[in-house]
């Protein structure tokens, strides 16, 4: 059997607890003096969920209304700590970033994509700067544009607000936050104001859309709901390899062609959201009849006419893909070896409970059939070749072979059909659920 953790976060299961709030409890360890305020807890929950993740490491939050910086780390599912807080100054001008020399901060999630020394630096950005990847995906959609968005150091003691968009820190408390930054992977979530008090409750929705979208996506995709799937998806969707929404469908009506079923997980799942955009992160598990991945999947939402609608999707595998191909010869590699032992126990643990086959109608019967032949059988000798694999339930596989088998003076040829259960990811536990076999003359 495979094991339950690959169905942790299945969404058969999760679909009523996702399309629910989700409680995160919230723990601080702060370094400085902070006062808390129920509002500001109920308000971060919004921007940071750690759904099933074993843990979410640095996530950046800049408050623009309260010129603070947070440090948010996620240890537990459902357990978000504050581990420090800076002060900060940003843009000259409220609101969010337009266009080039408008002196606003961008609102949005960034990530911080490379770091500038002091030498290469004026003198009044302090001793380093990090570089967001502002413009990002959603504000080019937006028509948003400028460039140069830093976090970096000051010379001079923060009084209000004085940058020309960037967040400032002054120089020693940069260095501080530095140890908190990993280039390429440290997100930043910028956003107004935590302290929504007039939010409404459409507002607060919003945010736990989200999860619904992650359920529904799921759900689309493993149904082979491609209609459904893709109202999903903004028209403004792209990835690396589909220029556009059109392209991407396409490709997956094409699979449901090929593949009469498929089963979709995600496990391991965190939510980053700001007011006008989300990423959400997962492991994903995806299982057809020809083969097993597994890799982690980001998914880039816009918040649109009401709706929050996928802009792209990167997924990195985590581990080589294993095609069924394979796991099945792993198995018939294991299951013949220890045929040609005679050894009846490790011979029969391949077969499953229900194990039927022509007028064997049980496990039982066929161990006392199989018995008394491995008691009369000396030097046996099995070969396989032309294997060949259909699937047409999940998890279970149809393999059909040429089976020659030898004993003693005795020889046989003919076509072997099984069907096998199992997850591929563990081919040793596939069980055999039922066994024909038809003589070649």
């Amino acid at each position: 059997m495979f094991s339950l953790i690959l169905r942790l976060f299945k969404f058969d299961f999760a679909m009523n607890k996702l399309k629910h709030t989700i409680a995160i409890s919230l723990t601080f360890s702060l370094p400085v003096l902070f006062s808390l305020q129920n509002s500001f807890a109920d308000e971060l929950n919004l921007y940071l969920k750690n759904i099933s993740a074993d843990s979410v490491e640095t996530v950046l939050l800049v408050d623009k209304s309260q010129q603070q910086l947070l440090v948010l780390k996620s240890t537990a599912p459902q357990n978000t700590l504050v581990v420090d807080t800076f002060r900060i100054t940003t843009g000259k001008v409220d609101g969010n970033k337009e266009k080039e020399g408008d002196q606003k901060t961008p609102e949005g999630i960034y990530k911080i994509i490379s770091s500038i020394p002091r030498e290469q630096l004026p003198a009044k950005y302090g001793p380093m700067a990090f570089v967001l990847d502002y413009p990002n995906r959603v504000d080019k959609i937006k028509n948003r544009n400028g460039s140069n968005i830093w976090i970096h150091g000051r010379d001079e003691e923060i009084v209000g607000r004085q940058t020309e968009g960037c967040v400032s820190l002054e120089n020693g408390k940069l260095l501080e936050l530095s140890d908190y930054i990993t280039l390429q992977k440290t997100p930043v979530i910028i956003i107004d104001s935590l302290y929504h008090n007039g939010r409404s409750s459409a507002a607060y929705a919003k945010f736990n859309r989200s999860d619904s979208l992650i359920v529904n996506w799921v759900d689309f995709w493993e149904k082979g709901d491609i209609e459904g799937f893709g109202r999903l998806f903004s028209e403004h969707f792209k990835t690396q390899s589909w220029n556009n929404k059109r392209l991407y469908l396409n490709n997956k009506k094409q699979l449901e062609t090929i593949y009469n079923w498929k089963d979709v997980s995600a496990d391991k799942l965190w939510i980053l959201q700001s007011d006008h955009e989300a990423l959400i992160h997962f492991q994903q598990d995806y299982l057809c009849p020809a083969f097993f991945s597994r890799g982690n999947k980001q998914l880039h939402l816009i918040w649109t006419d009401s709706i929050w609608q996928i802009i792209s999707e990167d997924f990195t595998a985590t581990q080589p893909r294993v095609t069924i191909s394979s796991a099945v010869e792993i198995f018939l590699n294991k299951w013949r070896a220890d045929w040609k032992t005679g050894d009846i126990d490790q011979y029969i643990s391949h077969y499953d409970s229900l194990f039927s086959s022509g007028i064997h109608t049980s496990l039982e019967e066929w161990f006392t059939y199989k018995k008394g032949v491995f008691a009369k059988s000396q030097d046996i000798d099995i070969k396989i070749s032309a294997i060949s694999i259909s699937s047409s339930d999940p998890y279970q596989w149809t393999v059909t072979f040429r089976q020659d088998y030898k004993s003693g003076n005795y020889h046989d040829l003919g076509i072997k059909r099984i069907q096998i259960k199992g997850h591929p990811q563990a081919p040793e536990n596939f069980k055999i659920l039922s066994e024909n076999w038809e003589p070649l003359n």
